[in-house]
């Protein structure tokens, strides 16, 4: 067979480098022509238009593993007057992993506030999902991870393990959840990596399978997306399919809709 042809060259005259030097970046997050950016290392940055700022906004103690230390962050939707940024990270206490949720106040570049808004996510080496969104409905939606792919977690309501969450802003379960007194938004969830709602409010998420299986899915309340009973797709009234089920895996990390 003959090679492939080549790929075109990149054309980098449409991209501009913002930030250099960060170490292991995993989410970004806007507001006030400000970004923000978390390091897995535990370091959350300020980048303004004139350039990074020298010290970070926050500096965390977190584990040296494959799949955890500080993951997403985000901004509240009304942060021009709050001014509270989020952050998901993974922390080991007494041998043993854990993730949590804080709001951290910024004043001029700094962390004024730290609380916890929830804690005890069970954690694990490598996966702790970590992808936190507000919805266009105000709420905050965490993704959490299977922490075992040998667990079957996932599929139990009285778990917080490998689920989509979904709060209100100071930590406390939405009244209009689909499972009364319960922040579980979804469940039967392995890895969650990323969220996007369209025009009309739709939310959909990447998914990252074990070795291969990775998935975009449409998120609707209360519905059960499988894992581990189920990997894509089945013939099971009781699961959602994926959108879209990759086989050799992507490795999906954010969704966005242009």
């Amino acid at each position: 067979p003959s090679n492939p042809p080549p790929l075109p060259a990149p054309t980098i005259d449409t991209a501009e480098i913002v930030v250099t030097n960060l170490d292991r970046p995993w989410s970004i997050a806007f507001a006030d022509e400000k970004i923000f950016v978390s390091e897995k290392s535990g370091k959350i940055h300020v980048v303004t238009p004139s350039g990074k700022l020298d010290s970070p906004l926050i500096n965390l103690q977190t584990p040296e593993i494959f799949g955890g230390g500080l993951l997403g962050i985000t901004t509240h939707p009304d942060f021009t007057n709050n001014h509270f940024l989020y952050a998901y990270y993974t922390y080991e206490k007494n041998e043993k992993l854990w993730n949590k949720i804080i709001r951290i106040t910024e004043d001029e570049n700094k962390a004024s506030e730290i609380i916890t808004i929830l804690d005890k996510i069970p954690g694990s080496a490598f996966s702790n999902g970590g992808v936190i969104k507000f919805g266009p409905d105000g709420k905050l939606y965490v993704g959490t991870g299977s922490v075992s792919d040998f667990s079957d977690e996932s599929q139990n309501l009285d778990s917080l393990t490998g689920k989509i969450l979904r709060l209100n802003d100071d930590g406390t379960i939405p009244v209009d959840n689909p499972f009364e007194e319960s922040y579980v938004f979804t469940l039967g969830h392995r890895n969650p990596t990323g969220f996007a709602w369209n025009n009309d409010g739709q939310m959909y998420s990447t998914e990252s399978g074990a070795t291969k299986n990775d998935e975009i899915d449409l998120i609707n309340a209360g519905s059960n997306y499988g894992w581990p009973d189920v990997q894509c797709y089945s013939n099971n009234d009781n699961f959602v399919n994926p959108l879209e089920c990759f086989d050799p895996g992507l490795e999906p990390g954010g969704i966005i809709f242009y």
